[in-house]
């Protein structure tokens, strides 16, 4: 009869031994459920980050914007009808290029 109760005690300890094991990985997986949520919710953010910083590069190289950008921000104006714009009346050269350029040449 010791013989019996001997195997019975070994495996009920062996059943409470499963059981726990059983409960801890269960824990655990309950833990790492709790990780890959919070990871997805980090995922997410980014994302939105990553798509409202597309939005906005787009926006910035919108020709609307960059000649926007350029002529109210920065001050620059359009060219005249010669292809340049001078800042100032003392700037502006007398005569053309190609003609400075003949009488260097020849000269």
């Amino acid at each position: 009869m010791a013989k019996g109760k001997g195997k019975a005690l070994l495996f009920i300890v062996l059943i409470g031994l499963i059981c726990a094991s059983i409960v801890v990985l269960a824990a655990y997986a309950a833990e790492l459920r709790i990780d890959n949520n919070k990871l997805i919710a980090d995922n997410t953010l980014i994302q939105n980050e990553i798509d409202t910083l597309e939005i906005k590069i787009k926006a910035a190289n919108n020709i609307e914007h960059i000649e926007a950008v350029a002529t109210e921000q920065l001050g620059m104006i359009y060219a005249d009808e010669n292809g340049c714009r001078y800042l100032s009346e003392e700037d502006e050269p007398v005569g053309s290029l190609a003609m400075l350029i003949k009488e260097n040449a020849y000269n």
